[in-house]
Parts: structure tokens; C-alpha cells; sequence
């Protein structure tokens, strides 16, 4: 299994949510035999919105066919001359006849077709009228179905959660976890929990705290569905309370990052833009178009005048964001690039690829290589320097945390049971956080690699058992 199917299929794992009114699961929302009139908002919306509509939005129209809203899922795509919806008449509407599992082309087309009793129900919708039962039929239905979704997270966890992101708090007594529809703040070393931050997408792919201690900030998206960009107030000992949404799109957003002097913040996702914003306002200052495919990581140079991007086209690109300029595009590695780090001093990035290789570059002379650091035995999903710029962190899908020093290894931190895909050293460069798709967040000395701390970072689960001194 390759590494991005694999990153989808591991969330299959979280913990029981509950989604009321128009969150999709996947088998019909009321069973298609149910009394009352079929609501397409209700009853049929979750259905495309689960299996369709990553395949058929405004940025993506397969056969130019967009379901983003009710007039345009009613118009059809390329096969304009056939009427997509035939209201009363389920055997002469196109939309019936594409979801059906006896025909070519299908609908959805990339994965299992819908079960029968979805397409039972929409074929009894179309029946009745294909009634839309919103206010306008030219509105995003699919950004309504996040407003009137319910989103009910459970106090205590049944199961663990894959950490996807962690970060240190400034003051480095805290540590920000990715949860599901949340993010866990927990006390460091004793693992006191913390708020639960929530209002957030599925799932959180970044969290980044502003240099100034003032803000945190989640990326976090639904795939295919959601994905959104928030900005938390942080205060003393760990706390933090909600602040404002920047971003709302339709779907996942996977990178966030603050400026060093904590003015801006950037992120970016699936749609491949680039999105840049003053923090104090929420004004969106540029947006950035340059990348062939998902944008996976971003970082800023420490003049904050940079910034760099990790990309599963394969490149990594420099940005002078505010002259919306591509300085430099790094192309070496063979598979998808996940992370990227600036130097303190800004003169050299390190990128991590699916190909398990760090790749180390100067953006000054032409896009040049210089060291390609091996010995990993699957992706690298993070690389972090550490402040002093001594020390190149990184970990893996082979399960290990890395430790370089003049692009020489250092240290191997094994102790995680899957792959780690969050990374972070505290602001004083002495710990190092880890977190694995197994649930646990591991705490490493940086000076020799010793355990520090060992948690569950799910609610209800999480028990600690602190090694440092």
C-alpha cells in the first residue's frame, strides 16, 4: 500500500463521532423505505457529498460535471443534451442511471459504487419530485451541510487516535496533539490534560503555535468534503480559547505555518493554492498558485520574507510570497515530498520524501543539492532543525526518529509501534515530541536520546509515564 492511500485508510481508526443533520456514514441516513418525504438535504446530499463530490466540485468536474450546487447537479456535464434530472421520472433522469451498478460510465467512478439501498432512496427521491428544500438552489450545498452539521465528541475515547501533528507550546510547558474533530492540549512532563479545542474539520493535519505565544493555529479537513484553516487564542499554561476561522473550502487543508515574527500565517492543502493572511486582521494578503498537486508542507525563512513548500508533485518550492515570485523549485526527489524546513539562519532546506530520503539544498545558488541523507527504510514524513541549527530531526514511516549533525547521523530513537507522522522540538532545543498513527506521543532528549515521557494522547486513555530526570 502506497503512502498517501495508506495516510486516508489510517483514519478509519478514530474514535466514535457522532454527526447529526446531513453528515454522511456510510450507509443511508433513513432507510429507503422509511415514511415522509425524502429531504435531499437530509437524505441524499450526505450520500454525494460521502462518495461523489471529490471527484465532481467547482476546482474538480469530472466530465465537467460539478455538484456543488442544486442548479448545476440538475444541468449535468459534457452530456448536456441528456437531462440529469427528470423530476417524477427516476428511468429517464441520467443522475439515477450513472449511480446505478449495471452500466458504464458509473458514478462514483474510483471506488465501490453506492449500496443499494442509497441509490434505492435516491431513485424514491427523484420519484417524489427531486425536490430541493433549501433556500436557493445556487447556493453551495456542500458548505451548508458543514453549517448545519452537529458534531458530538465524546468525553472519553474507546479507542486511540493517530497523531498526525504535534506542537510545543513557546513556553515549551505544553503540548498541542491532533485529535479527532479537536486538538488536545496536554501538560508536559506530568501529561495533565488540558482544553480540548474543538469545531474543527475531521481531521487535524497541522497544528502550529505563533512564535509570539499569542496564537495556534489547525489545519484540519474532511477529504473531498471540508477543509478549513482556524486560529485559537493561546493563553498561560497551555489553555486556549477560540479565536477565528480564516478558511472554509471543500477540502482537506494539510500545512499551516507562522511567520517568525508572527505577523503572518500561510497555509495550504489539496486545492494546491497557497494562502497567506495577517494574523491581527484575517485579511488574506496573497494566495499562490504554483504547485501541480497537493501541498503537504509549508515553512517560512527566518526573515519571514520565504516561503518554502513540500509538494506530492514531487517538488519543493521557494516563494517571495509577497511578490507572489517562485524563486526556486528543488526536483529531486522520486516520490511525493512531505515536509520542509529552513536553517535558523535561513542558508540551506531540508526536505523529506516519500522516496525515504532527506534531501538538503542551497536556495541561493540555482536549486542546488547538496547532501542526500539516507538510512530510513520507508517515507519521511518530517523534518525539524533544531534552534541552533545544530541538529536535523526527522521520522519516518519505518517507525524511527532520526537525529543528524552535520549531515551525519546521530541518533535513532525506536520505540513507536507505526509510522510517526507528527514531529517537534520545544523552543529551549532539549526535547524532542513524536507522534505515531499507534496513538502514543513520545517525549526524547535531544543530547542523547533518552525517553523523557511516554502518553496516549486520547481523552480518557492517556496515562504518562515521565523518564526525565
Amino acid at each position: 500500500m502506497t503512502a498517501s492511500r495508506r495516510l486516508g485508510s489510517a483514519w478509519k481508526w478514530v474514535a466514535p463521532i457522532v454527526l447529526v443533520q446531513g453528515a454522511g456514514g456510510e450507509e443511508p441516513p433513513r432507510p429507503p423505505t422509511a415514511p415522509g418525504p425524502v429531504s435531499f438535504l437530509d437524505d441524499v446530499a450526505p450520500l454525494l457529498v460521502q462518495k461523489c463530490i471529490a471527484c465532481h466540485n467547482a476546482k474538480k468536474a469530472e466530465s465537467k460535471y460539478d455538484l456543488t450546487t442544486f442548479t448545476r447537479l440538475a444541468k449535468g456535464g459534457q452530456q448536456g443534451v441528456d437531462i440529469t434530472l427528470e423530476p417524477g421520472q427516476p428511468e429517464e433522469s441520467r443522475l439515477v442511471e450513472l449511480i446505478r451498478h449495471d452500466g458504464e460510465p458509473r458514478m462514483p467512478h474510483k471506488q465501490g459504487p453506492l449500496a443499494s439501498e442509497a441509490v434505492a432512496l435516491i431513485e424514491r427521491w427523484v420519484k417524489e419530485g427531486a425536490r430541493y428544500d433549501g433556500d436557493n438552489p445556487d447556493e453551495d450545498w456542500v458548505a451548508l451541510l458543514r453549517r448545519r452539521a452537529r458534531i458530538i465528541v465524546p468525553e472519553r475515547y474507546q479507542t486511540t487516535v493517530p497523531i498526525a501533528s504535534v506542537a510545543f507550546s513557546p513556553d515549551g510547558t505544553a503540548v498541542a496533539t491532533s485529535g479527532n474533530h479537536e486538538v488536545n492540549l496536554w501538560k508536559i512532563p506530568d501529561g495533565t490534560p488540558g482544553h480540548r479545542l474543538r469545531g474543527v474539520a475531521e481531521r487535524v493535519h497541522e497544528i502550529a503555535y505563533s512564535p509570539n505565544g499569542h496564537w495556534l493555529a489547525t489545519a484540519s479537513g474532511d477529504p473531498g468534503r471540508a477543509g478549513s484553516v482556524k486560529l485559537w487564542s493561546a493563553l498561560p499554561s497551555g489553555q486556549a480559547e477560540p479565536g477565528r476561522q480564516l478558511f472554509e473550502g471543500d477540502d482537506s487543508v494539510f500545512a499551516v505555518a507562522f511567520s517568525p515574527d508572527s505577523a503572518q500565517v500561510a497555509a495550504a492543502g489539496s486545492d494546491r493554492t497557497i494562502r497567506v493572511w495577517d494574523v491581527e486582521s484575517g485579511k488574506l494578503l496573497t494566495t499562490i498558485d504554483d504547485h501541480a498537486d497537493w501541498i503537504l508542507g509549508l515553512a517560512f525563512s527566518p526573515d519571514g520574507r520565504l516561503l518554502a513548500t513540500a509538494s506530492r508533485d514531487k517538488t519543493s518550492k521557494v516563494f517571495d510570497w509577497a511578490k507572489k515570485a517562485t524563486l526556486a523549485t528543488f526536483a529531486g526527489h522520486a516520490d511525493t515530498v512531505y515536509s520542509v524546513a529552513f536553517t535558523p539562519d535561513g542558508r540551506r532546506i531540508a526536505t523529506g520524501g516519500g522516496d525515504g530520503l532527506i534531501r538538503i539544498w542551497n536556495p541561493t545558488e540555482d536549486a542546488k543539492q547538496e547532501a542526500s541523507l539516507s538510512g530510513f527504510k520507508g517515507p519521511v514524513f518530517r523534518v525539524r532543525y533544531s534552534p541552533d541549527g545544530q541538529n536535523l530531526v526527522a521520522s519516518s514511516a519505518d517507525r524511527t526518529v532520526r537525529v543528524f549533525q552535520g549531515n551525519q547521523p546521530r541518533l535513532t530513537l525506536e520505540g513507536h509501534t507505526d509510522w510517526i507522522h507528527a514531529l517537534a522540538i520545544s523552543p529551549d532545543g532539549l526535547t524532542i515530541a513524536s507522534g505515531s498513527w499507534d496513538g502514543d506521543v513520545r517525549l526524547w532528549r535531544l543530547a542523547d536520546g533518552k525517553p523523557a515521557g511516554t502518553f496516549l494522547a486520547a481523552p480518557g486513555l492517556s496515562k504518562l509515564t515521565s523518564t526525565a530526570p
